[in-house]
């Protein structure tokens, strides 16, 4: 039986108990595993590994000679998407989705009634000692969201929002029957004509060339007046400085943003002292179960790697994502 050399660079996003490591090695007793965090691994570790479960560094991957299988504990995987990187053209590349869309649907939600129920200010004034109410700025129900996107953060939301009795309209690339919990569904070449109509747009789309500045001035622009946006996605998709400016004057009534363009967010940005922005260092994703959804998915996709099954979440390098 030959010998699966198996290299787990843990993280906060993946790093497998006991009872994991031995429902491996049980299931699969041809695997090697080596366990190491994610900053220490050797380039010895790295050039053995078949398979890599984790984030190595960038520069690092031309010494995995032997890698064949590269999974990432994350959904993004804009930094791997590029085969020079790799000394098997022929590399698989596969991600994390549909580990994380269960929270960052709670996130989105969570953020817009932060804003609607002024749970910044009272947090605020809390710390100053007022008892000063103000009236919510709006109500779930019967308001509209505009989900860009509509993968596993998309389709979380969208049932947790009608949930909400919001009415729930959808962009995304490519046509589909609406679902129960959606009440109308456009394709990308339809977004200008649905923004004017969204109280709250939520950005859950995968960051691509295509998705570049998705949302631009002119985009921007058409938003409702007093809408609220809220990105989950990656800041390449928003054009933040038009985003600041448009905040300012009160076109957008508030942002929630858990990705920007550069990350950390620079200092000199103004979106840090904007009164009506909640960023958050692209955490909407954290959960205390993350680590045994990313291994669960791995093992899943070690018994179609070994065997004659369709791996899961498969990543297209035409498509970077």
């Amino acid at each position: 039986m030959r010998t699966i050399e198996i290299l787990f660079l843990t993280s906060p996003q993946f790093c497998p108990d006991e009872t994991e490591i031995t429902l491996l090695k049980d299931r699969y007793p041809q695997v090697s595993l080596t366990v190491v965090e994610a900053r220490s691994y050797t380039m010895e570790q790295l050039a053995k590994a078949e398979i890599v479960v984790g984030m190595p560094r960038r520069r690092d991957l031309k010494e995995a000679k032997n890698l064949r299988w590269f999974q990432t504990p994350s959904s993004g995987v804009t930094p791997y998407v590029d085969t020079s990187l790799y000394v098997h053209k022929d590399i698989i590349l596969t991600n994390a989705k549909g580990t994380y869309g269960r929270q960052i649907a709670d996130h989105v939600l969570g953020m817009i009634i932060a804003f609607n129920h002024n749970l910044l200010t009272y947090y605020d004034q809390m710390k100053e000692k007022l008892w000063l109410s103000h009236w919510p700025t709006k109500d779930l129900w019967d308001s509209t969201l505009l989900i860009i996107g509509y993968g596993d953060i998309g389709s979380n939301l969208a049932m947790r929002a009608k949930a909400h009795a919001m009415r729930v309209i959808v962009v995304k690339r490519t046509p589909m029957e609406v679902p129960s919990h959606v009440d109308a569904v456009y394709t990308s070449d339809s977004l200008d004509e649905v923004l004017p109509q969204a109280d709250y747009v939520a950005v859950c789309a995968a960051a691509t060339p295509d998705t570049e500045n998705l949302l631009d001035r002119k985009r921007l622009l058409l938003m409702k007046q007093g809408s609220i946006l809220i990105n989950v996605a990656r800041g390449s998709l928003v054009d933040e400085i038009a985003l600041a400016e448009l905040l300012e004057t009160g076109h957008i009534a508030a942002a929630g943003l858990d990705v920007t363009r550069e990350e950390p967010l620079e200092e000199e940005s103004p979106l840090w002292t904007l009164p009506n922005v909640l960023i958050t260092p692209h955490a909407s994703g954290f959960s205390l179960n993350d680590p045994h959804y990313v291994f669960s998915l791995f093992l899943e996709n070690l018994g179609h790697y070994l065997g004659d099954g369709e791996m899961k979440n498969l990543v297209d390098f035409s498509r970077k994502y």
